[in-house]
């Protein structure tokens, strides 16, 4: 049993990031992992006795790519039982007794009310399995997190693998939705989810069309939350691992990923299915999504989102970014002034002085750093009514395949001038309708 208010600690190297001491962090479990766990996979569960079968039946289960069994010794389990009242301990030490092969460990823990929370608790068990990993070289090693009510696909840990050899530092897998669990909810609901879920889509499509990054190429999507994810040992100590919040710890750590210019995978073969319960452990999870859609639908209110031209203009407006900011690191006797026209749009499209933005894209240590100090600034200057959604979620999915499609004809057709000819003109009729284009949509 564990009990503490104890929090991970961190330091600040050279280069100004958080790095985890693993020295310091809590003991909660007694033997190490065996040396060939290539990957550390958390649970952090409450009340969960009535799911965990099918959850730890899963991932007994594993294969690999060819269909053969996966070694046990490749992964192992880790279920932190968060002030349970149920018999989930109970349950979980019976299905360590029924997968003898599986490496499976338990820690029950008993945290004060005020940090009793889903944040807490994956936090714990993601530092636990990043002090067991380093216990044998954090190197090619994987923590890997799903949830309490979530089965993980027979190939999820060679999925896993696969994409980590490929030399990324996080993966965010597929989570889809257990079709029965889905048979109560209102058509017009899931006629709602299905458009939210396809506006995100095709948003991320036109990430990869207009400012493609290799690590993540199409096909793709757009996911990186507890009930799917997964960090290398080495990134999650480098980033100071998961920060402790009550609520979307998951996107915490996205967004600390992004600040290192972590590469980050969106990947559509790892995949999980998950519940669609109604009443959620945590806020700003799919159950709450749901409720919000549950809602919209029984009152017939129109979801409305960003213009396309937000969209397509900010993801241009990052890719310039980017490649001013990329060629600055890779000479140092660059001169920004040179490319006064392109900074100057820049400048114009962000809503950020030509010589701060300047200052911003000298000074920044990371691109994910850059787009931090940037987005500061504009939330702090930027009138908030000039960013509210404004077109109907179904007109602007329409708008933006058209655009898609506009785009890869554009590209397959080499008689045409390339696309980044217009981006420009692109950017400044967005500008027509804003003051300045946001570097995040208003869903982040």
């Amino acid at each position: 049993m564990y009990s503490s208010t104890l929090t991970p600690v961190e330091s600040n190297d050279s280069s100004g990031c958080s790095r985890l001491q693993t020295t310091l962090l809590p003991r909660l479990t007694s033997s190490p992992p065996l040396a060939d766990c290539r990957v550390s996979v958390i649970i952090p569960v409450r009340n969960e006795a009535e799911n965990l079968p099918a959850v730890i039946q899963a991932l007994a289960n594993q294969v690999d790519s060819r269909g053969d069994v996966l070694s046990p010794n490749s992964y192992e389990t880790l279920v932190l039982a968060n002030n349970c009242t149920d018999n989930t301990v109970e349950v979980a030490k019976q299905l360590s007794a029924c997968y003898p092969l599986l490496q499976l460990q338990i820690v029950q823990a008993s945290l004060p009310k005020e940090i009793a929370h889903v944040g807490k608790a994956r936090q714990m068990a993601m530092d636990e399995a990043y002090r067991r990993l380093s216990l044998i070289g954090r190197q090619n090693r994987i923590i890997a997190s799903t949830d309490g009510d979530t089965q993980v696909a027979s190939n999820w840990i060679s999925a896993l693998l696969n994409e980590f050899d490929k030399g990324v530092d996080a993966v965010g897998g597929r989570i889809i939705t257990c079709r029965s669990r889905t048979l109560d909810i209102d058509p017009k609901v899931s006629l709602y989810y299905l458009r939210h879920i396809a506006h995100a889509y095709i948003s991320a499509q036109m990430e990869c069309s207009l400012d493609p990054q290799m690590h993540d190429c199409w096909p793709r999507h757009f996911q990186y939350y507890g009930a799917n994810m997964a960090i290398s040992a080495e990134m999650y100590g480098h980033v100071g691992g998961l920060p402790l919040v009550k609520d979307e710890e998951d996107v915490a750590l996205y967004q600390r990923l992004r600040l290192a210019d972590a590469k980050i995978r969106h990947s559509p073969d790892v995949r999980v299915f998950t519940s669609a319960r109604r009443v959620g452990r945590a806020t700003g999870g799919l159950a709450e999504l749901l409720e919000t859609l549950t809602n919209a639908s029984q009152t017939g209110q129109t979801v409305l989102v960003e213009s396309p031209e937000i969209t397509e203009g900010r993801i241009l407006i990052r890719r310039h970014l980017r490649q001013v900011w990329a060629i600055l690191q890779s000479d140092r006797s660059f001169n920004i002034k040179d490319y006064v026209r392109t900074t100057d749009i820049l400048a114009k499209g962000l809503g950020v002085p030509e010589a701060r933005l300047q200052r911003c894209i000298e000074t920044a240590s990371t691109f994910g750093r850059l787009v931090a100090t940037v987005s500061d600034y504009q939330a702090h200057q930027t009138d908030a009514c000039q960013l509210r959604p404004t077109t109907e979620i179904s007109a602007a999915n329409m708008r933006l395949r058209q655009r898609l499609q506009a785009i890869c004809q554009s590209s397959k057709d080499s008689s045409r001038p390339h696309y980044t000819g217009t981006s420009l003109v692109v950017i400044l009729k967005a500008l027509q309708q804003v003051q300045a284009i946001p570097l995040f949509s208003p869903a982040h």
